[in-house]
């Protein structure tokens, strides 16, 4: 039981994130937006936020959308 307890003490990866990676997308446009995402298709609709992980910025749709000011980051 130690080791298992010695184990988890020293645990490498974690389910809390870090507070700077977190960011809020806003769909500024008139649309709703259909998010074609690895975890599955997101609608985010106009007017509304998606608090979510900055990596998402690496997905070609979403930084079009981004470039084009659909989406904005807060």
């Amino acid at each position: 039981m130690t080791k298992l307890r010695e184990h988890n003490e020293i645990q490498e990866y974690t389910w809390k994130e870090n507070p700077d990676d977190i960011i809020v997308l806003v769909n500024r446009s008139n649309k709703n937006l259909i998010l074609d995402l690895p975890a599955g298709r997101y609608r985010l609709d106009a007017g509304r936020r998606m608090r979510t992980l900055r990596s998402i910025l690496k997905y070609p749709q979403i930084m079009a959308l981004v470039e084009e000011g659909a989406l904005v980051i807060e």
